[in-house]
């Protein structure tokens, strides 16, 4: 059995607590939050840390699944959809019951067509990439390495053409489809690791981040430009620096003698999507209970007290979901 990759959980931690605790925070500290979610560098870097996020995705159940049945296809596709399906829906029904999304764009994720068709649902926009995602996963995850690569290439170039031919198509569903197929061809081949030519790493991590700041502060017409492209930097560039924190968190023969730290990664890791999904109503629910009128006092109050907190039930949502799940599968089968 191979040993778990501890990367990904680390990278899972670091790109929802970008997103989750920094710039969608921002939105209930500051009244102008819908202009920051444009500033360019923090639109590369969420686009990053979302890329990175659906890498992680391919990579991995690419490694776990090689889709050589009909059977196993239908096993896959039934863990999916119980395993995401409910939370999504639920979140995505509470999310409208608060007025956070509307009627159609709610109905239109619910539906997973909100990649295509506007208006679409804020935050939960990215559910249906990666259900999108999940369901070429069969196709793109057979047989050898040729095979993978003119498969992700046509259903890539479909995506792209489509984009071009409807306008209403959402960009950031070829971006994140992109990293999807890279993790899910490379997987059984590469494995992304560059721990004896670490000197690279460093090199390409510079040089992504110098010319980010550079731009940002003198020309962010640039990095508005080129977003997609400095944001897929930022997917590779993020996960050379997982894999640093990975091996300073980590113990290295992978026991369980792991410190404090690394339990917490883990857990944390383990309940990111749930996390990510529930988040803006755990942030709804800290601001109706309070709402400090001074920005640092609400940011230290959202921050150091309802991010926590949003952590500590998210773990216990996915764990206690999981757990109803199963007993679910045993009643069946009895």
């Amino acid at each position: 059995m191979k040993e778990r990759d501890y990367r990904f959980d680390v990278a899972r931690v670091v790109c929802m607590t970008y997103i989750v605790a920094f710039v969608h925070l921002y939105a209930y500290i500051h009244t102008e939050a819908i202009s920051a979610c444009v500033i360019p560098i923090y639109a590369v870097l969420t686009d990053a840390s979302l890329g990175l996020f659906t890498f992680c995705s391919g990579y991995l159940l690419s490694t776990k699944y090689r889709f050589d049945g009909n059977y196993l296809v239908g096993v896959f596709f039934k863990k999916r959809i119980i395993r995401i399906m409910p939370l999504f829906l639920l979140s995505a029904i509470m999310l409208y019951l608060i007025g956070f999304n509307g009627l159609r764009a709610t109905i239109n994720g619910m539906l997973c067509i909100s990649p295509f068709l506007k208006p679409r649902p804020y935050t939960l926009w990215y559910i249906p990439v990666i259900i999108i995602c999940y369901a070429i996963t069969p196709l793109v995850c057979r047989k050898g390495l040729s095979w993978r690569i003119c498969c992700s290439s046509a259903i890539l170039t479909l995506f792209i053409l489509l984009r071009l031919l409807v306008p209403s198509v959402d960009k950031r569903l070829s971006f994140n489809l992109l990293f999807f197929l890279i993790g899910a061809v490379s997987a059984p081949y590469f494995d992304w690791k560059f721990k004896r030519i670490w000197y690279i790493k460093v090199i390409f991590v510079l040089v992504y981040l110098i010319p980010l700041l550079y731009l940002h502060n003198n020309t962010p017409e640039v990095l508005t430009t080129h977003k997609e492209y400095f944001a897929g930097l930022g997917v590779f560039a993020i996960l050379f620096v997982c894999e640093w924190l990975s091996d300073a968190i980590f113990c290295k023969d992978n026991t369980h003698k792991d410190n404090k730290i690394a339990q917490i990664i883990r857990c944390i890791s383990y309940s990111s999507m749930a996390c990510y999904m529930f988040h803006r109503l755990f942030f709804w629910a800290g601001e109706m209970l309070i709402n400090p009128a001074v920005s640092k006092v609400k940011w230290l109050y959202m921050a150091g007290i309802v991010f926590p907190v949003m952590l500590y039930l998210s773990y216990y949502i996915q764990r206690y979901y999981d757990i109803t799940i199963e007993r679910i599968k045993i009643f069946i089968n009895k």
